[in-house]
């Protein structure tokens, strides 16, 4: 795969400002003009409310679990300046992983030609990093 842009991993315990910092880097840019996703990769699935203004945003596991093939319009939204915000979402609760849940959304995202479409500047994941299965973020640094 083609790797589209700078991929940035911003991780780390839960609570610790990862959400608003990579939002407002992600507002930064877009702001100076370059082409912007970020991936929320958090099972709480609030990392882009903010840049889009708290609006709901299906999450690219719960349309997984819907059965119907997934489009990229379904599982993203533009958020401010038109950051394309993408969130990942976590396993059912208490069944699962979410690291594996996390790689399969980033899978998908990659069947779906999101890279090569939207050809970004920067792509920012915003990742719990908290040690649970083997830690959500062993996937993004797996690739």
């Amino acid at each position: 795969m083609a790797q589209h842009g700078k991929h940035i991993a911003i991780y780390g315990k839960g609570g610790i400002g990862k959400s608003t910092t990579t939002s407002n880097i992600s507002a930064a840019l877009a702001d100076a003009g370059y082409k912007v996703i970020q991936i929320g990769c958090d099972p709480k699935s609030d990392s882009t409310n903010t840049l889009r203004g708290n609006t709901y945003l299906p999450t690219v596991l719960d349309s997984l679990r819907g059965g119907s093939k997934v489009r990229l319009s379904d599982i993203s939204a533009r958020g401010f300046k038109g950051v394309l915000c993408i969130e990942s979402g976590g396993p059912v609760p208490g069944v699962g992983c979410a690291g594996r849940g996390i790689n399969a959304a980033v899978n998908l995202l990659q069947e779906l030609n999101l890279f090569e479409e939207f050809e970004p500047d920067f792509v920012l994941y915003d990742v719990l990093g908290d040690v649970v299965c083997g830690g959500f973020a062993v996937p993004i640094r797996d690739g």
